[in-house]
């Protein structure tokens, strides 16, 4: 009887052991005297580790000592990689001995982070053109002279526009963030490049900048929501022509590679400094805030073409130099078709 309990204990050890090994979370336990008696293989990382998971080791042990005195903690601990994390301890006493979990709160602080963001980002930019309206409408009453007056009212008019397309730009990217069954319908690469070309090609035309689009050769189609596409291609020309200076070129090509479509989009513009090139995608973020400023800009742009890619089964990425210009590359998988010989960015 007495090896069948011992085996019957051995085998709920292992049971557990196995149990704890699946957790997202490292786990280490010691008894009493703070002698380890398990470590799964999430918390195994940090043994005999360097740099920011050495200071996971140290702050481990330290809560380990003070959960078995009887006290629970936790501790967020900042480590700045790369990559960056944020790792959550938290050490609790057991009846004979300790335990402290390891949990990896990276995303949830960073969504935490981009939420904040974007309620204050938000907040800032209705109050720019809301304040400026305001103003303008107070400086309108009682002005005598009439030019004034239609001077003022064209000024009211272009803050109205921003807020207006701030407002278009929200209510469109929340469509495409909630949209769980969207339309999808064969369209052609080549009509949705040119149509997009021509929503913008006035805009090029009064910045200085040229604007050479290259469709496809042979026809490709995707399997798409042709109105999101459309709108993708857009902002990304529209935000290539805002960074670019006259008399700079805007140039916009396809090409294919296997079963995959690579659309470009290439600028003569200032270049994104390489601290900012993770970061151009998010809601509002933007390199030069003075310069989209004049410009008319949301900051939503690049953001709506992340979405719309993403959703389509694509992928989005930049390449700049600053100075000098960037390249935006979208990636969707074929429908039908096949392209040959398109330009490629210079």
């Amino acid at each position: 009887k007495l090896q069948a309990d011992e085996s019957d204990e051995r085998s709920a050890l292992l049971r557990l052991s196995a149990a704890l090994d699946e957790l997202d979370e490292g786990s280490v336990i010691v008894d009493e005297s703070g002698g380890e008696v398990f470590r799964n293989s999430r918390g195994a990382q940090f043994v005999g580790a360097r740099h920011g998971d050495a200071i996971v080791e140290d702050a481990m042990r330290e809560l380990l000592v003070l959960a078995a005195g009887g006290e629970t903690i936790e501790r967020e601990i900042h480590l700045f990689g790369p990559p960056r994390q944020v790792l959550r301890l938290r050490a609790t006493p057991l009846e004979a001995g300790a335990v402290v979990f390891i949990s990896d709160v990276s995303h949830a602080r960073h969504v935490e982070e981009l939420r904040r963001d974007f309620v204050a980002n938000v907040s800032h930019e209705l109050r720019t053109p809301v304040g400026a309206l305001e103003l303008l409408a107070e400086t309108i009453e009682g002005e005598p002279d009439i030019q004034v007056v239609r001077d003022l009212v064209a000024r009211m008019g272009t803050e109205a526009h921003r807020l207006g397309r701030i407002v278009e730009d929200l209510l469109d990217l929340s469509a495409i963030e909630a949209e769980a069954e969207p339309v999808r319908e064969v369209a052609s690469l080549g009509e949705m490049m040119a149509a997009a070309t021509n929503l913008v090609r006035d805009a090029a035309g009064d910045a200085g900048v040229s604007l050479v689009a290259v469709p496809p050769v042979d026809d490709v189609t995707l399997w798409c929501d042709r109105g999101r596409m459309v709108s993708a291609f857009r902002n990304l020309l529209d935000n290539a022509v805002k960074y670019s200076e006259p008399p700079g070129a805007v140039r916009f090509g396809a090409r294919t590679e296997g079963d995959r479509v690579v659309v470009w989009v290439s600028d003569e513009g200032i270049g994104i400094p390489a601290r900012d090139l993770e970061r151009v995608f998010e809601r509002f973020y933007r390199v030069d805030r003075a310069r989209s400023r004049v410009t008319g800009g949301t900051g939503l742009g690049l953001s709506i073409v992340r979405h719309v890619t993403e959703g389509h089964g694509g992928s989005v990425r930049v390449e700049s130099t600053e100075g000098e210009g960037s390249t935006f590359y979208l990636e969707f998988p074929v429908h039908s078709g096949v392209v040959v010989a398109i330009e490629e960015p210079s």
